[in-house]
Formats: C-alpha cells, sequence, structure tokens
C-alpha cells in the first residue's frame, strides 16, 4: 500500500514539474533570412521582434520587455555569436520594446533611438507601466531608463544594412520602422499586425496617413515582420491593417 501510494506521489510530482515547464515562458530565436534572426517572447503577451547579426557586431531591434527579458535574448544570442551586441534599437516608447534598456546599458550597447521615440518614452514610461501592470499584474515597476544615443532625425545602423525611419504616428505617436535593404525586409513592430490591436494610445485619424506614406516610399519588400500575432507576413499587410482601420473607425 505504502509503495503504491509512493508511486502515486512520485507520479503526480512528475506530472506538475511536466505543466510547470509548459507553462514557463519560452523565447525562441531562430534564423530568418541571411543575417536576420526572429525573436519570438511569450513574456507577458507575445511579441515577435528581430536581431541582426553584422559583419563585426549584433543590432537587437526591440529592448524587449524587461532586464530579464533582454538577458535571456542576450544569452541565446551569445549562443550564436561571439560578435558584440553593439546597439539596441528602442523601436516604441511601450513596454515590450524598451522595458529591457536597463539591461543593455549595462552590458555596454548603445540604446538607440529616434528623437521622438525618446521624447514620448521620457514623458509617458510611468503610465505605460501602471498600464501594462494593470493588465499584467507580474509585470514589474520598472524606472525609467532612456536611450543613450538619440538621433534627431531617421538613421542608419551597420553601415547602411539597418535603416529606421519614423513616419508619423500610429500605433503610438512614435513608435518606428527599421528596414533592411539588402534582404528586403521591413520590421513593423506594433504598427502593422493581422489584428486591430490594442488602440488606447493610437492616433486613429494620422494613422492611415502614416501607412500611406509608407506605401509611397515604394520600398522593395519582402518581408514584413509584426510585432504580435503571427510574426511573417508579405508587403500585403499594409493594405490588410489600413482596410481593419478603415472598418473599425
Amino acid at each position: 500500500m505504502h509503495r503504491v501510494l509512493g508511486a502515486l506521489l512520485f507520479l503526480l510530482i512528475g506530472v506538475s514539474a511536466v505543466r510547470a515547464e509548459k507553462s514557463k515562458p519560452v523565447m525562441r530565436l531562430s534564423k530568418l533570412t541571411g543575417p536576420i534572426y526572429l525573436v519570438e517572447d511569450e513574456h507577458y503577451v507575445a511579441t515577435n521582434s528581430l536581431v541582426y547579426i553584422g559583419p563585426e557586431s549584433v543590432t537587437v531591434v526591440g529592448a524587449t520587455w524587461t532586464p530579464d527579458t533582454a538577458k535571456l535574448l542576450a544569452g541565446q544570442i551569445r549562443k550564436l555569436t561571439s560578435r558584440p551586441i553593439r546597439e539596441v534599437i528602442d523601436t516604441s516608447p511601450d513596454p515590450e520594446w524598451s522595458g529591457g534598456n536597463a539591461y543593455w546599458k549595462r552590458i555596454g550597447a548603445q540604446i538607440v533611438a529616434h528623437q521622438v521615440t525618446n521624447d514620448f518614452l521620457r514623458s509617458h514610461w510611468t503610465a505605460a507601466v501602471a498600464a501594462c501592470r494593470k493588465n499584467n499584474p507580474t509585470y514589474p515597476d520598472l524606472p525609467l531608463v532612456l536611450p543613450t544615443r538619440v538621433l534627431q532625425s531617421d538613421f542608419n545602423l551597420q553601415h547602411g544594412d539597418v535603416r529606421v525611419f519614423y513616419l508619423g504616428p500610429s500605433h503610438t505617436p512614435a513608435d518606428v520602422f527599421v528596414y533592411f535593404p539588402k534582404e528586403k525586409v521591413l520590421d513593423a513592430g506594433s504598427i502593422l499586425k493581422e489584428n486591430l490591436g490594442n488602440m488606447a494610445k493610437a492616433d486613429v485619424k494620422e494613422y492611415p496617413t502614416t501607412l500611406n506614406r509608407l506605401k509611397a516610399l515604394d520600398l522593395p519588400i519582402r518581408m514584413i515582420i509584426s510585432g504580435h500575432w503571427s510574426a511573417v507576413h508579405g508587403p500585403e499587410l499594409v493594405d490588410h491593417y489600413l482596410d481593419l482601420l478603415e472598418k473599425n473607425r
């Protein structure tokens, strides 16, 4: 009898451990195309972002949720390359794209941002964290850590192989696009996705204008990386999101 009870207890402990392991948030780093790697992060709200492994250094597109998730990503990058993580782009003032700033700063990486992103981050960080914690109570009450390098206008990194540009208000008043011209890949973060998503900080009036400016650039685009839901899309995602905005005006 004692042996049966012991066996049952052992089985229950094993099942509980498997369930706990399955419920633990996962971060995956996988090759997308050329030097570009896709980051799929299940912490808090699932996100998709990119890492660019250049010939001399690494550029991270989106600082991730927290210093802890940033550390996880850095560990995965180090399994792929010994090249230093030199730059991290704050692509948005939202916590999922700038919450990891403290870790990147601590390891000596430059946290790079467009002036408009930096300014909105400075003025709205406390409110953004409070809103995030309301929906995700386990999210830490992180202090503001600003970018270490702020550019007044659109800028290039990795000798022009990574281009960062701002076209106007969208998901927030300060989200930017990141374009990889050689690979014809556009990282759209929270700006473009298969569903409308959270519109709490969106400028509904200007959003379509911003997306039409993107179309007017006539960039050669093979893939668009969306920050939420499915990661990889074709260029038709721009028109799809314009339709969503129109239908939900």
